[in-house]
């Protein structure tokens, strides 16, 4: 069984709409921007984005997601509802586990990117990949 708590210690890497992390004080609008996207999703495709992402991963990799339940192998209209209900509820996150990588995808509502734990390096080329192909930025985390 993989524990979650200790892939959450590991080295993380986004996917995110924005290329590199907004420097403090620079004088932009990040909050402003971030809250009204949060607020208005539908409109700019974020949801779908989301989605997207994490059904190519499915192609991949076997996973199981843990939202309340743990799920093996999620159908994707399983996967679409959960990202749904977080996004519309405002509230949540979602666990992906990718047990034969020893990895994890985290999305929460309000975080404007998609977390991955201890992906390894093919994962990473993978994600990178992906996350172009969805007009998004796959980078490390800042600590």
């Amino acid at each position: 069984m993989i524990d979650i708590n200790r892939l959450l210690e590991k080295p993380c890497y986004i996917i995110d709409f924005l290329p590199i992390q907004v420097p403090k004080d620079c004088g932009g609008q990040f909050f402003k921007v971030e809250n009204y996207l949060l607020n208005n999703y539908e409109r700019y495709g974020l949801r779908d984005k989301y989605i997207r992402i994490i059904l190519k991963l499915m192609c991949y990799y076997r996973v199981s997601v843990h939202w309340g339940d743990c799920i093996e192998q999620p159908a994707p209209e399983q996967v679409a509802d959960i990202i749904d209900k977080i996004m519309c509820n405002h509230s949540g996150w979602m666990d992906m586990l990718f047990p034969d990588k020893n990895a994890l995808l985290q999305f929460e509502w309000d975080c404007m990117n998609l977390s991955f734990y201890n992906p390894d390096e093919e994962m990473r080329e993978l994600l990178e990949q992906i996350a172009r192909s969805e007009g998004m930025f796959f980078r490390k985390a800042s600590q």
